[in-house]
């Protein structure tokens, strides 16, 4: 085997493989190598798989010689990085070795047995319908801040995706916070809501913001796959079931704050400064036409401020999250955002004041 390829796009296409390749897999060491097996149309398939997640993207090349190997991603990927921008020469050797030269400048790397690489799910077969790239990306950039991170919690590990064949809904929740956003999309029809893993959903994104325009988009009982020019990624769902989140969403409000948003956002930073680091419990107080927020912690001080605001409903005392607020305000575009509010140990609903169909529910914390 031997081609030559650009430096940039090889680099390109190393870097975004090396996202997904298991680097730290002892049962499997062939996990943290990325295949590059070359054609003799000219092509070099470069791909990178963990068993979960797997990418395949195709590249222009000049094969001289088709062929296969296996190298290791993050040591090829270090190499090629510090190589000049030039055409580099990819040469296989004897022992599964390769050597790249460019220039003045040669190294040889050791590889494993190209045929020891598992196989990647198979497109064949799927029905891709083509959707706007930036429309999926922005669902994944509004809800992935609320997926839960504790591994022992699998059916929060992940992005809640719906999808009617119109309208594509995102939902994500640690058992703290909720996060739901829907938005129009002509898309699969699923007969029922797939759950996207943390990890597979910011390899997505990762890959949507690569590319401009459309992108194809696939889901089959065990795989969400994703196709953009000659870049292929594929997902396997998480197989548990969500919780049912409308549960969670109260129907109704008896308070209800009008609120800049970014006067908001600001201010809870500065509260969360001054917020015990553990919880970033912060004191909302509502009266008329004032919101007062107070962050009390007993190793550094107290802080307060007041915001002006429309209140409707009766004056409260609750205790939520700073960062949990913040984060679900920053998903927000709108100028203004409504707080709807219960009781003061009821959630607290945060939505557009325009009509984005865009909610955070967050839970509130005795204080």
């Amino acid at each position: 085997m031997e081609f030559e390829i650009d430096q940039a796009r090889f680099l390109s296409a190393l870097a975004l493989a090396q996202t997904v390749a298991d680097k730290r897999s002892n049962n499997m060491p062939i996990l943290a190598n990325v295949l590059l097996r070359t054609t003799k149309d000219n092509r070099l398939v470069c791909s990178a798989t963990d068993m979960m997640i797997s990418i395949t993207e195709t590249i222009p090349v000049e094969v001289k010689t088709p062929g296969a190997l296996t190298l290791g991603v993050r040591s090829l990927h270090n190499v090629v990085r510090t190589l000049p921008s030039k055409p580099i020469r990819v040469k296989s050797a004897e022992n599964h070795w390769a050597e790249l030269s460019v220039a003045r400048s040669s190294f040889k790397l050791m590889g494993q047995v190209h045929t020891d690489f598992p196989e990647l799910p198979d497109t064949k077969g799927q029905k891709f319908i083509t959707i706007p790239g930036h429309a999926f990306s922005d669902l994944i950039q509004r809800t992935q801040f609320s997926v839960s991170t504790d591994e022992a919690r699998v059916n929060l590990n992940g992005v809640l995706f719906e999808c009617d064949g119109a309208t594509g809904t995102m939902v994500s929740t640690d058992g703290h916070r909720l996060t739901k956003y829907s938005l129009p999309l002509v898309g699969p029809k699923l007969e029922r809501g797939i759950i996207i893993p943390r990890k597979g959903m910011l390899e997505i994104k990762r890959v949507l913001d690569r590319v401009q325009g459309e992108v194809g988009l696939a889901v089959d009982g065990q795989h969400i796959f994703v196709q953009a020019a000659e870049l292929t990624l594929s997902v396997k769902l998480n197989n548990v079931v969500f919780p049912p989140y409308e549960k969670v969403i109260p129907g109704d409000h008896k308070r209800r704050v009008t609120a800049a948003r970014d006067e908001l956002v600001d201010a809870l930073k500065r509260a969360e400064v001054m917020a015990p680091e553990k919880t970033a419990t912060v004191r909302v107080q509502l009266d008329k036409g004032t919101l007062h927020l107070t962050a009390d912690n007993p190793d550094l001080g107290v802080a307060h401020q007041e915001l002006e605001i429309d209140f409707e409903g009766e004056p409260l005392v609750a205790g939520f999250n700073a960062r949990y607020l913040i984060e679900v305000l920053e998903a927000i575009d709108a100028k203004q955002v409504w707080l709807d509010f219960q009781g003061e140990l009821d959630p607290c609903v945060v939505r557009p004041v325009d009509d984005v169909d865009l909610l955070g529910v967050v839970m509130p914390m005795r204080i």
